[in-house]
């Protein structure tokens, strides 16, 4: 397991870069356009994490085993479920689909399997799924998380996937994230944040450069760092505590209204950076410090 440190940090006279926030609302909440009809949902996924396998030859009600094969690491892995119709997120339509749990697996691409029996049923190639590591939990105080011997898994095109568990952040926070001793370099056009249902949460453009994020460049043993504003979540969830109309089912993936919930507890932080200017290999980043620093809005002075 990686070890995970979270220290007290001073607020300094030009020490972390403090972005100017935006509109401090939870608007955005469960209103996010649905994720594309896929195979395999999410797409990247780590220990303990539950995917939903989309097939035509699913059969509700039968009990299949799911077959993972790490293509870089060597690492197989199995796990059981049982077929179910269900309404997919995409769309709000039933589909046949198999929802299991992630077992431990080796770092990147993961070739899927599903078997019915003695029998296999399909297959999926490795572009469909990346395992990386579970997601970091972060906080709104003061502070600096430090994640030593950290691994994230990088998929087929050669993006590296960083999970954060972001589900104790209710008031505005900053938060600054590089690695140390990975000296990956990247721009706004390279980072795209994803949830662990397979939403597109965020990309970053560039209107919003110094307001929502702010990127500064690595340095020779640490990489480009990350500084992101979110916004205070204490709206959006009063809203899922006190409206009937939010309540969840027991999946936790629609509301007692029929709409679909936008989970922001968990966030993918997908980066398609370079290293030494080449793209990065698939597979398992060798291991790193991962440093995140956090500054509640609160501590910032006026």
């Amino acid at each position: 397991m990686t070890p995970v440190r979270l220290t007290a940090l001073a607020l300094v006279a030009g020490g972390a870069l403090l972005l100017s926030p935006p509109p401090s609302d939870a608007g955005c909440g469960c209103d996010k356009p649905p994720p594309p009809i896929a195979a395999v949902r999410p797409f990247v996924t780590w220990e303990g994490g539950t995917i939903t396998l989309f097939d035509a030859r699913l059969v509700p009600g039968t009990a299949y085993r799911v077959h993972f094969d790490s293509t870089e690491d060597r690492w197989e892995g199995w796990t059981d479920g049982v077929g179910t119709l269900a309404p997919d997120l995409a769309d709000g339509q039933l589909r046949p689909q198999l929802r299991v749990v992630v077992p431990r697996l080796g770092y990147g691409p993961q070739r899927v399997r599903v078997w019915q029996g003695d029998a296999l049923l399909y297959e999926l190639p490795p572009s469909e799924l990346t395992y990386t590591a579970p997601p970091i939990p972060l906080v709104d105080t003061v502070g600096e998380l430090s994640a030593d011997e950290y691994r994230a898994g990088v998929g087929t095109d050669g993006t590296v996937y960083i999970a954060v568990d972001v589900s104790d952040v209710v008031g505005a926070t900053s938060f600054k994230g590089q690695a140390v001793g990975y000296p990956l370099e990247f721009t706004h056009h390279d980072v795209t944040m994803y949830n662990a249902q397979g939403f597109l949460m965020q990309d970053l453009p560039e209107a919003e450069e110094g307001v929502l994020f702010d990127i500064t460049p690595r340095k020779r043993l640490t990489s480009a760092a990350l500084h992101y504003w979110r916004h205070q979540f204490a709206t959006y969830n009063a809203e899922h505590r006190d409206r009937v109309d939010r309540q969840l089912d027991p999946t936790g993936t629609w509301h007692a209204d029929g709409s679909y919930h936008v989970d922001h507890d968990r966030i993918v932080v997908a980066i398609r950076g370079t290293l030494n200017g080449n793209t990065l290999r698939p597979g398992g980043t060798p291991e790193f410090r991962l440093s995140v620093e956090s500054t509640p809005a609160d501590a910032v002075a006026p």
